[in-house]
Formats: structure tokens, sequence, C-alpha cells
């Protein structure tokens, strides 16, 4: 073999191993990627596992909703009743104070607080018809045929048993809890 065709093959060679090395070089850079995912004290749990990462850094890691995406807010509520927050006097140094330079509106969503258990005594009178000679007894939608508790009472227990699959004892903490209301052997009372 001649100088001339020794370089050319050397060259050829050289062509190769470069473009060897590039590929290398590219699934280097991958496979840390991937080992990254799994391996850095410094990337959160969330982001091992699962998540394909060339899809963030396609995005440029732009979180939230992408341009052009029509918001969805909360309605917004109106006041059942307002009130005036004022101040007479600063309250750093006791000046009278003149009128507000602004006002401020603050709408918020409040849950009223829990009502006391109403005790209700029905005095249910008996007749005696003149006519037929039976007892006859006055009837009332609140009051209960049986039992010591009311129509509300007993749905308030219900939907927390049934629908909120609170156990007896947790109906009886959240009643007297939110009412004051002490039931004791609740299993019996449903």
């Amino acid at each position: 073999m001649d100088e001339g065709d020794l370089i050319k093959q050397l060259q050829e060679q050289n062509k190769q191993l470069k473009l060897e090395n590039e590929l290398l070089k590219a699934r280097i850079i991958e496979l840390e990627a991937r080992l990254a995912q799994y391996e850095n004290a410094h990337t959160p749990p969330s982001l091992r596992r699962g998540r394909n990462r060339k899809n963030q850094i396609d995005n440029k890691g732009k979180p939230g909703q992408k341009i052009g995406h029509k918001g969805i807010t909360r309605p917004s509520t109106v006041p059942d009743c307002q009130k005036e927050v004022t101040l007479d006097q600063c309250p750093y140094c006791g000046t009278e104070l003149e009128s507000p330079f602004k006002i401020e509106s603050k709408i918020i969503e409040e849950i009223p607080e829990p009502q006391p258990v109403m005790i209700i005594e029905f005095k249910i009178a008996h007749y005696k018809c003149p006519s037929c000679r039976k007892e006859v007894v006055a009837k009332d939608a609140n009051c209960p045929r049986e039992g010591k508790f009311g129509n509300n009472t007993i749905a308030q227990a219900t939907l927390l048993k049934y629908v909120d699959r609170l156990p007896h004892r947790k109906i009886q903490d959240t009643l007297r809890r939110l009412h004051g209301l002490k039931i004791i052997h609740l299993q019996y009372s449903i």
C-alpha cells in the first residue's frame, strides 16, 4: 500500500470514529438523563418515576395553562348582609380620623355558628268525642310518634350515618360538638 492510500484509509477511519463518538455521546446524555430520575438526591419523588422528562424540556418547563386556554373561575356570590368596618381614632396616636380616602370591599363566605338544641315540650290534648264516645288525640307534624328526638335530629343522624358513613361513636361526637346534643346508645335510636 502506498502512502496516499494509507492516508485515505486513515481519514475514512477517522470519520467513522468521529461519527461513532457523536452517537455514543448522545447515548450517554440520554442514559444520564434517565439515571438522574432515579439517583439524583435533589429530584423530588414526583419526578423520579413515571414522568417523561423530554416533554418538560420540549415545553421549556412552563407550568400552568397553555396560551389560549379559557379559564374557569368560581362565580361571585351576592352578600346576605353588609358590615362597615370603620375607625374613629388612630390606634397609634389617638387622633380623631376624618372620612376614609378609600373603601375596600371584601366578600367572604362564612358558615353560621351551630345552633343550640331546641328542647320542645308538646302538650298533646286527648279528647273524648261526645257523639261516638271514642278517644281522639291531637297531632302535630313536628312531633314524632315514637322516641325522644325530633325529625331534624333523626334526619341529621341518618345523613351522618349513611351519606357521610360515620360510625355511631363519631355521630355522637359530631352532634355533641356542633349542637351540644348528648346521645347515648345511638345504635338503638336510629
